[in-house]
């Protein structure tokens, strides 16, 4: 299929797009068309209380620098050791913690927990900025006006929202600066863990209430209309099946319905390639026609999946535009075996630009492969039926579910 393209403006939102677990570089096609209803969450942000610590740690760095300016940059510093002393303060109570770092919070649940920047065994992960609640949450954050446009301080509103709220005030604001201000300093400082003090009582509790939960309702799940419609269906379901939930949204929100039904014309069409690339993937020491036969496909169902992609929607972003160009240059739908040749090329130009070794590449005339997946069943390539992609759901309904508990 050939369909001209609109390339519109980069979107750097739109994380993981360079992962292995995503050989058709495709995730960076559907998160675009996601974001027309879930617009701030990503896989990574299915925590409420992740958002609570990120906003509680630039609350205090705004107070630390007022009160004693630092240079910019060391607001990384600041925020590992928030982040550090929230994660063992809590693993030190419940034995375990919900948000990155649990491996390395449970392995020293018997010590005293410390916080520090110079000794990177009490960091919580390896690359804890890149891996934790900075890396994970703040590109959320910023879309949903937690953070200003630079990502750099808390926006006005919450700003006042967390400063209405915190637990964190007086003696034990003082005396949790005080600790963190050492710990800048490169010292490995002692967190108190005494039942009697009122520090880790207020992280614990900060923890545990969400103070800002009203705000991050309002931000993370009312804002946006959409949003909130698909977070309210979300909650009661006891188990999720995507294409269902979608059409029934579809029908049941009629001002909605083109944006949902744009997302199922996408992952028509996705959901199927998916399906042969892993069909490529077992079928090693086959031929690609050998293949392309055997392939539980209906060509007029994929060519009409195609037409219905191509009229989908805009896709936003360099990432998602550029993988949206490369699909309408690629993919075949003619035959079967051309089909399943482009999904190859498709999977081969994504790997030379990620400069990474192919998943399943043809060699002599015979398909290898040094992965092992499981093999799709027919009805994993069966337009209208398969299902493969989240389109955030799974953190909207995370999170929504999260802020009812806490009775928000």
């Amino acid at each position: 299929m050939v369909v001209p393209l609109m390339i519109s403006s980069k979107d750097d939102d739109l994380v993981g797009v360079a992962r292995r677990s995503d050989p058709l570089g495709l995730l960076a096609v559907w998160s675009a068309r996601a974001r027309e209803a879930v617009p701030h969450l990503t896989e990574q942000t299915t925590e409420v209380r992740g958002f609570q610590i990120l906003v509680e740690a630039f609350r205090l760095w705004t107070i630390f620098v007022n009160r004693e300016p630092h240079p910019p940059e060391r607001l990384m510093q600041f925020f590992m050791l928030v982040e550090q002393a929230f994660a063992r303060t809590v693993g030190c109570r419940d034995g375990d913690w919900p948000l990155p770092g649990a491996r390395r919070v449970r392995s020293r649940l018997g010590e005293i927990p410390c916080v520090s920047v110079a000794d990177d065994r009490w960091h919580l992960l390896g690359g804890q900025l890149v891996n934790g609640i900075w890396g994970l949450y703040r590109g959320a954050a910023r879309r949903a006006g937690l953070l200003d446009a630079n990502m750099a301080w808390l926006s006005d509103d919450t700003l006042a929202a967390a400063s209405a709220t915190s637990c964190l005030r007086d003696a034990a604001l003082e005396r949790f600066l005080g600790l963190i201000g050492r710990a800048m300093d490169r010292e490995t400082v002692v967190l108190p863990t005494d039942g009697r003090n009122a520090l880790p009582s207020v992280l614990r509790r900060t923890f545990d209430e969400v103070p800002l939960r009203s705000h991050l309702r309002e931000r993370l799940i009312d804002g946006h209309a959409l949003n909130q419609a698909l977070a309210n269906r979300l909650v009661p379901l006891e188990q999720l099946n995507h294409r269902e939930f979608f059409k029934l949204a579809a029908l049941e929100l009629g001002e909605h319905s083109p944006v949902l039904n744009r997302m199922i014309d996408c992952e028509n069409l996705l959901v199927v390639l998916e399906g042969i690339f892993y069909r490529l993937c077992c079928a090693k020491g086959e031929s690609i026609e050998a293949l392309a036969e055997s392939l539980p496909v209906h060509m007029g169902e994929i060519q009409n999946a195609g037409e219905a992609f191509a009229g989908s929607g805009t896709y936003t972003g360099e990432a998602a535009g550029k993988r949206e160009a490369r699909l309408y240059e690629t993919v075949d739908t003619s035959s079967r075996v051309r089909l399943a040749r482009s999904v190859l090329s498709l999977h081969q130009a994504v790997s030379e630009e990620r400069q990474r070794a192919a998943w399943v590449w043809e060699d002599q005339g015979k398909l290898r492969s040094d992965v092992d997946v499981a093999e799709p069943d027919e009805a994993d390539l069966k337009v209208g039926l398969a299902w493969r992609n989240d389109y955030y759901l799974r953190p909207l309904s995370s999170i929504a579910r999260q802020l009812e508990e806490l009775g928000t």
